[in-house]
């Protein structure tokens, strides 16, 4: 996009692949970028007293076109509310599903922009957004042999 205001979306997605959130940075930075801002959700090894062995992530056939239409969304909102960068800013954000451990990424989102407060506020905004309405289920094994399921990402 060069020097024009606006938001760039390099990439939106839910894949089955694993993610990278040092990769996910380097492809929004530019030379006129002075922030870039990321989120990775990593696979903890507990939840709510309880060890978790693993997850597994589902998504809806929808999945991937409701995460781009919440970017969409969230972008054209962010613009009107705050106006335009000074400079361009970009957006990498992708869910993975399927089987992750403990210490697997399993969301990231990475922001640049000119300064850090609009980075910040996006890469949030963004990072909210998808958890609450891309439909994207997790299910938790644990070691005491239990699971469940958790109609939330992250």
């Amino acid at each position: 996009m060069g020097t024009e205001p606006g938001v760039e979306i390099v990439h939106a997605d839910v894949t089955p692949d694993p993610l990278d959130e040092a990769a996910a940075r380097l492809a929004v930075d530019a030379r006129d970028a002075g922030a870039v801002v990321s989120f990775a959700g990593i696979v903890r090894d507990h939840d709510e007293g309880r060890g978790v062995l693993r997850l597994s992530y589902t998504a809806h056939p929808t999945a991937s076109a409701t995460l781009r239409g919440v970017v969409d969304a969230v972008v054209a909102e962010h613009l009107e509310r705050y106006g335009p960068s000074e400079r361009a800013m970009r957006v990498w954000i992708s869910h993975r599903v399927g089987e992750l451990g403990v210490g697997d990424v399993a969301f990231v989102c990475a922001v640049s922009s000119a300064h850090r407060g609009e980075a910040f506020r996006l890469c949030a905004d963004l990072v909210d957004r998808v958890k609450a309405e891309v439909p994207i289920w997790k299910e938790q094994f644990f070691h005491d042999g239990g699971k469940e399921w958790v109609a939330a990402l992250g």
